[in-house]
């Protein structure tokens, strides 16, 4: 999905959105359109040692799914 994180440069809101095709987003909090696209970090989900579900997010994980490198938690 094409979700960015965004910055108002109006009134300095913060927000993230998806964006499809040619849209152009606005702020939700003064509908201004002068926005500041900013570096997205991932989120992961997965499973586990023993089925429980692992979630992270950030720019620290390597991708080891689920932390099993330490680096994540």
């Amino acid at each position: 999905m094409p979700l960015y994180d965004f910055v108002c440069r109006a009134c300095g809101e913060e927000f993230e959105t998806l964006v499809m095709g040619g849209e152009r987003p606005v702020c939700p909090r003064c509908g201004g359109s002068e926005l500041e696209k900013q570096m997205s970090t991932f989120a992961f989900r997965s499973k586990g040692e023993g089925g429980q579900t692992v979630t992270g997010a950030g720019s620290k994980c390597s991708g080891c799914a689920g932390g099993s490198c330490g680096t994540c938690h």
